[in-house]
């Protein structure tokens, strides 16, 4: 184990744990590579999604945001409104 990783312990349903194991043994990779995949995964897209959230509340301060009902107005005058 090199300096920059560190071991955690987590409980996980067996049968997830199987199927990890199944996806793992496919692949010919350990068990912890596709959890280390998984988190790496799971770190982009929520570091996205929050990116997104603060870009969009901080748009809404600036008061560059467009209400709900002025977003339902557009979509009927171009024809692309929930019916």
């Amino acid at each position: 184990m090199s300096r920059n990783e560190k071991t955690i312990s987590f409980r996980a349903v067996a049968e997830k744990i199987e199927a990890l194991d199944s996806l793992a043994a496919a692949q010919e990779r350990p068990r912890s590579y596709l959890i280390n995949e998984a988190i790496a995964n799971y770190i982009e897209l929520h570091t996205y999604q929050d990116a997104l959230v603060r870009k969009g509340l901080e748009e809404m301060r600036k008061g560059r945001a467009v209400s709900h009902e002025e977003v339902v107005k557009r979509l009927k005058r171009t024809g692309r409104a929930r019916q």
